[in-house]
Parts: structure tokens; C-alpha cells; sequence
């Protein structure tokens, strides 16, 4: 059985998360319906707590369903946001490149917190309840991402605290990730499956120091607070993950 879970990655989860919510739900259960104005109004906490109530489903599958409609409201919010936001302070050039680098920021700290969710999901031998937990941090990601955009359209002054700060956030990062605590579950496990999870697990840390390295770029080129807000970020789901992991 470990070796079955062990062989379906946390991406793979993900995927299966992410399915329009029509296919996680009863047939015979009404669609839920809430307009994106009330959704963020009420924020990603309140929201699912809200969404079981009203589908009666406390269930993973129902939370993750949950999670996607709040992702389908925030994301063009955010998008919305940035797009006025940047749009009075700067020309259209740069305007445009300030709207690239809050996408590939996005694209970037979501391969890097897929990763982490995956490492854990690893070391722990698998369990869905990680699929779950990604889920949520999925979302959570995209509410961050309103902090950054408001950040980044603000004044770009030095600020050398915060590049401090960022240095910091860093530091704490890569020592998380090199621990040499960090390894994948293998207890009690047959040969096969003890391939399969070193595999798994060599690859999926491969995928988080890339988008670490990539983040490191972004993170020299944005202003310095937007710098900041972004590693201090990186820094608590880095430490969520894996911090208290084996």
C-alpha cells in the first residue's frame, strides 16, 4: 500500500484537487453558487467554513472544492488589482514589465510551495491529508499575492533593513531544505518501494531549489520591500512544511 501512495506524487493530488468542483459533488446535489464579491469579502477562512455549511460537506474532497472557487474569485481580483494599481503609476512599458514579474512570481512561488508540500508528503511516507494541506496553501498563496501587488506598486525607496531581512529569510530557507535531517520515508519499507521514494524525493528537492534559485533572481530585481514581503513569505511555508517534518 505505501508503495502504491508513495508512486502517486503530491502533484499528481493536486491535479486531482483542482478538477472543476462539478465532478467532486453528489449528482444530486445542487451546485453552490456564491458571487466572487461575497467570496472575497468574506476571505479564504470564513469562506470555507461557509461553503460546508451551505453543501453540508466537511469532507477533503469538499474543502478542496472550496479552495478552488475561492482560487477562481481571487486570481482575477488580483489580476484586477494589478492592472489598475501599476496602470497609474507607470508607463506602458514598464507597466508591462511590472505585470510579468507579478505573474512569473506567482508561477514561480507556486512550484516552490508545491514542492515543499511535496517533500513532507515524502518524508511522511504520503497521506492525503498532505494533498489537503496543499490545497490550502495553494489558496493562501494566491491572498499573498494581493500584498505583494499593493507592495510593489508602491514607492520603490531603499529600504537596506529589508535586503537584511531578505538575506535572512533566505538563510532560514536553505538551511530548512539542507537540514540533514531531510529524507525520504523508508522505514519498514520493501526495496522497491525505498527506490520509488528516494526517486520521488531527490527529484522533488531538484524542483525546489530551481524555483528557489529562480525566486533568488526575482527577489534581486524587485523593490525592496516587495523583496521583503516575498522571502518572508517563502520563509513561512518553507518553515510549515518541513520545520517539524522527521
Amino acid at each position: 500500500m505505501r508503495k502504491l501512495i508513495l508512486r502517486i506524487t503530491l502533484p499528481v493530488l493536486l491535479l486531482a484537487f483542482f478538477v472543476p468542483a462539478a465532478y467532486a459533488q453528489d449528482v444530486e446535489r445542487p451546485e453552490f453558487k456564491m458571487s466572487c464579491r461575497e467570496v472575497l469579502k468574506l476571505g479564504l477562512e470564513k469562506f470555507t467554513e461557509v461553503y460546508g455549511e451551505k453543501m453540508q460537506d466537511y469532507s477533503n474532497a469538499g474543502q478542496k472544492a472550496a479552495f478552488e472557487y475561492y482560487v477562481k474569485c481571487k486570481r482575477p481580483a488580483n489580476d484586477e488589482l494589478a492592472a489598475k494599481s501599476l496602470s497609474a503609476i507607470y508607463r506602458i512599458g514598464v507597466y508591462e514589465a511590472k505585470r510579468l514579474q507579478i505573474d512569473d512570481t506567482r508561477d514561480e512561488l507556486n512550484k516552490f510551495g508545491a514542492a515543499l508540500w511535496t517533500l513532507r508528503y515524502a518524508e511522511e511516507g504520503g497521506g492525503t491529508m498532505w494533498g489537503l494541506i496543499a490545497a490550502n496553501a495553494y489558496a493562501d498563496r494566491e491572498d499573498f499575492m494581493e500584498t505583494f501587488i499593493k507592495t510593489l506598486a508602491a514607492s520603490e525607496r531603499n529600504a537596506p533593513r529589508a535586503r537584511r531581512l531578505v538575506n535572512a529569510s533566505l538563510a532560514r530557507i536553505q538551511r530548512w531544505l539542507s537540514s540533514p535531517k531531510r529524507k525520504p520515508f523508508t522505514e519498514n519499507s520493501d526495496p522497491n518501494d525505498v527506490v520509488e521514494s528516494k526517486k520521488l524525493y531527490l527529484e522533488t528537492m531538484k524542483e525546489a531549489q530551481d524555483a528557489l534559485a529562480q525566486l533568488r533572481t526575482m527577489l534581486h530585481d524587485l523593490p525592496d520591500l516587495a523583496a521583503e514581503r516575498l522571502a518572508a513569505r517563502m520563509a513561512s511555508e518553507t518553515k510549515n512544511a518541513l520545520a517539524d517534518s522527521p
